[in-house]
């Protein structure tokens, strides 16, 4: 085949996902678009899910149809299945007749109980602890092809992608808010610190040396003996979202 022709089909694909994310930004409605869209190019009667592994605990993030997405299910319940293999393996399983494959006992009996004849797990690495599968399902016997395939492994790298992407965006999201959340409490630690400077005629060290002692002392942490300080002064509650639940 040549460079053309191999290039075709991952440009269309390219940009059929660039109008899906157009269209539906939300990330977890665009894995899912990119799961139906997988599963009617990958041929009739196919059914596709998506799973993303984090830490090493499986997550069904998207599904074409409920039937495939109970297989995927079944598989996490019992730690065992094509799609974790695959995952563990980070080689692509194909079972092309699951009527005369034995392996996966408790998967391949909900799978054959709701239909399906053949599975195909294709995985990939987002990043250090995090992968994602794309798994099909059909019900008929060995009804990939090679192309099938290879157009199958061009939506796992794009759905691969995109999770880098979300995760990359949750990550800085994260870190913003633990910056603010950190702000916060050194901003009423530090009104805290000029109150008890004033009431006992010390120095910024003596004075954090008595907050961390009173915070010692009561078991509280530091941060909410410091808001009951400048509560006390004020009068005034703290107002509420000016820190949040963590020690500085």
């Amino acid at each position: 085949m040549d460079t053309d022709m191999d290039d075709r089909p991952h440009a269309t694909l390219v940009s059929e996902l660039q109008v899906l994310l157009l269209e539906v930004p939300v990330f977890q409605h665009f894995i899912e678009g990119a799961a139906i869209a997988a599963a009617r190019r990958a041929g009739a009667g196919t059914s596709a899910t998506v799973t993303v592994r984090r830490e090493r605990k499986p997550n069904a993030v998207a599904a074409s149809d409920e039937l495939a997405a109970v297989c995927d299910e079944v598989q996490y319940a019992h730690e065992d299945g094509p799609c974790l293999e695959s995952i563990d393996t980070r080689e692509v399983i194909v079972a092309g007749d699951l009527r005369a494959d034995t392996r996966w006992p408790a998967w391949r009996a909900a799978a054959l109980e709701r239909g399906f004849v053949a599975v195909a797990a294709i995985p990939r690495e987002v990043r250090p602890g995090v992968e994602i599968a794309l798994n099909l399902y059909a019900p008929t016997p060995d009804p990939w092809d090679e192309q099938a395939l290879t157009l199958a492994g061009l939506y796992a790298d794009e759905i691969a992608r995109a999770t880098h992407l979300y995760l990359r965006g949750a990550d800085q999201a994260e870190l913003n808010a633990d910056l603010r959340s950190a702000l916060a409490s050194r901003a009423v630690i530090d009104q805290a610190i000029g109150v008890i400077i004033a009431q006992n005629r010390c120095n910024e060290d003596e004075a954090l040396k008595i907050l961390r002692s009173a915070s010692q002392h009561r078991n509280v942490k530091l941060r909410d003996v410091a808001v009951s300080i400048v509560e006390a002064v004020s009068g005034a509650p703290v107002r509420a979202g000016t820190f949040h639940d963590r020690t500085p």
